[in-house]
């Protein structure tokens, strides 16, 4: 599959570019991304050029997993042609480069086909903002569109900004296990793990745990 693009009320998703080399090593250079992400630590730019070189386009060739970078739309006051408020998802195909009317990247949405599976990441600068929950309903969507009937999410215990997202989106707490994922250190970590129905979307589901609504140490 060729990358396809999303675009939201405030933002758009494309495929992560070269471009974005530089935002992506400062990212995820984030103490944070240590504890809760299995990405390389530290992060270097040789991690970044694998990921945008060899991982984010084998990926959407393979059908294996589809990537996709944040951008905030430039505003309507400086964009006479950009998304109103209430505009609807719509879908394309990606560019090389995000278009004149798109702000700098702000994070990234992996899904793996193979295991149905999905994780995301976001700056620091962009969290507490809701772009995360928002880019994630569009990329849902479109995934439930192709026909997938649920769509799980793992993240390390203590992630609260990941589970605050998983919440909000609508997927139901499956309990706290070892997670799915290997951890750079070869370990299993415990993982609160969820999973999400398409008639769940945007539903709060209830039996999440007291453990995971403690204070926030990041928001997204």
């Amino acid at each position: 599959m060729k990358p396809v693009v999303l675009e939201t009320a405030r933002l758009r998703l494309d495929s992560p570019s070269t471009a974005d080399r530089a935002r992506i090593v400062e990212y995820c250079s984030d103490p944070v991304f240590e504890r809760f992400l299995t990405l390389p630590w530290p992060y270097r730019e040789r991690d970044a050029d694998v990921f945008l070189n060899r991982l984010v386009p084998d990926g959407w060739e393979s059908d294996r997993e589809y990537t996709w970078a944040l951008r905030e739309r430039v505003p309507a006051s400086e964009n006479p042609e950009s998304v109103p408020t209430s505009a609807p998802i719509t879908v394309g195909r990606a560019s090389e480069h995000p278009e004149p009317a798109v702000g700098p990247f702000l994070g990234v949405i992996g899904y793996r086909r193979t295991t149905s599976d999905i994780g995301y990441w976001i700056g620091a600068p962009h969290r507490g903002q809701g772009f995360m929950p928002e880019a994630m309903t569009a990329v849902v969507r479109w995934i439930f569109d192709l026909g997938v009937s649920e769509i799980a999410w793992e993240c390390a215990a203590g992630n609260y900004a990941s589970v605050s997202v998983a919440r909000t989106l609508g997927f139901r707490y499956l309990g706290e296990k070892p997670a799915n994922v290997m951890y750079r250190d070869g370990t299993h970590p415990r993982s609160w793990h969820g999973v999400l129905r398409a008639d769940q979307l945007g539903v709060v589901q209830a039996g999440w745990p007291a453990e995971t609504r403690a204070a926030r140490q990041g928001k997204s």
